[in-house]
């Protein structure tokens, strides 16, 4: 059994060692830098894009066992630069019209280095290309560049 002074030792080491269990797994998952996703502003319901390509990611992402997370932002068509120290994913619309989108993917990893994905293209017949196709889209592009997993991995 134990007295009164170890009793209250051992009781101020349990209290110390569980809260200092709790800050370093807050701070780990906190140290992890967001992947920042930018996406064009010129598209037809350019939220539903780039929220399709945002949850993509994030499924990719996850079967990567990445703890990255996104955030996302909508960028003018026409603005080229990068964001200097951050993993930055950016898709690139090259044709947008009633019935096909098209575009690639640009990634920038923290040490400045830019890559470029292919083009990729999808067509719609019958219908008009809506926010619904955009997954589908989203998809294509990530399995076009499987490299950047392996880029903008943490």
């Amino acid at each position: 059994m134990l007295s009164g002074a170890r009793l209250g030792i051992f009781a101020l080491f349990s209290v110390f060692l569980a809260s200092n269990l709790q800050p370093v797994h807050a701070k780990s998952d906190h140290m992890t830098p967001p992947l920042l996703l930018q996406c064009p502003a010129n598209a037809p319901d350019p939220a539903a894009l780039c929220a399709a390509l945002s949850a993509a990611l994030e499924i990719v992402l996850q079967d990567a066992k990445s703890a990255r997370h996104i955030r996302q932002s909508q960028i003018s068509p026409t603005d080229s630069s990068q964001t200097a120290g951050a993993d930055t994913l950016r898709l690139v619309l090259s044709d947008i019209r009633r019935d096909r989108i098209s575009g690639h993917l640009t990634w920038q990893s923290g040490d400045g280095s830019l890559r470029t994905g292919p083009e990729v293209a999808l067509d719609v017949m019958d219908t008009a290309l809506s926010a619904k196709m955009y997954p589908r889209f989203a998809r294509g592009l990530l399995q076009a560049s499987p490299e950047i997993i392996k880029d903008l991995s943490d």
